[in-house]
């Protein structure tokens, strides 16, 4: 017992220094702050990329809704329309899956569950229902596109939804009616 005492009076002066505090300081507060920095440049830039897909949608969707789109054109016409208008929306005819269909005006039925997305990690396109519609129709359009996180490791990376090619679904809706 009485050794033991003596190491630790040894070790009293080194326990009472002040060298190196702020070294233990920035060891235990870096890795929050750059966690803090990481989930911010996450959060803008899905926010970016969100508000470019609503946007695309919108200019792409103006177009279905004043009939300017040539006559026959089918998902694969108006996914390129979209990703024409897209900002920061890379692989965008990859990713984007589009479903449009008319909305009956007896039931006012909507679709409930989720959008369908594309499962990168298979080679299988889920079938969606997509129709222009005709005159005076509502029509309800949602879309669904796959973003690779930045950072997946930090928190918010961990707390999003992801596939099983790692990435996460940015959905966006819109209704209309055809003129």
């Amino acid at each position: 017992m009485i050794r033991c005492i003596k190491r630790l009076a040894k070790l009293w002066p080194f326990l009472r220094s002040s060298d190196g505090s702020a070294t233990v300081e920035f060891a235990i507060l870096f890795p929050v702050f750059m966690s803090f920095l990481m989930m911010g440049a996450e959060a803008g830039y899905v926010s970016l990329q969100r508000v470019g897909l609503d946007r695309a949608i919108n200019l792409a969707v103006r177009d279905v809704r004043l009939n300017r789109l040539p006559a026959g054109s089918s998902h694969d016409h108006l996914r390129s329309r979209i990703c024409g208008f897209a900002i920061a929306l890379p692989d965008c005819e990859t990713n984007l899956l589009l479903e449009m269909r008319r909305i009956d005006t007896q039931s006012w039925t909507f679709p409930t569950d989720d959008s369908a997305c594309i499962n990168l990690a298979e080679d299988i396109t889920p079938a969606t229902p997509f129709t222009l519609g005709a005159g005076e129709s509502i029509m309800y359009l949602r879309a669904c596109y796959l973003v690779r996180p930045i950072f997946p490791t930090t928190t918010l990376g961990l707390r999003l939804p992801l596939d099983d090619a790692g990435l996460f679904a940015l959905r966006a809706t819109t209704g209309f009616v055809n003129e």
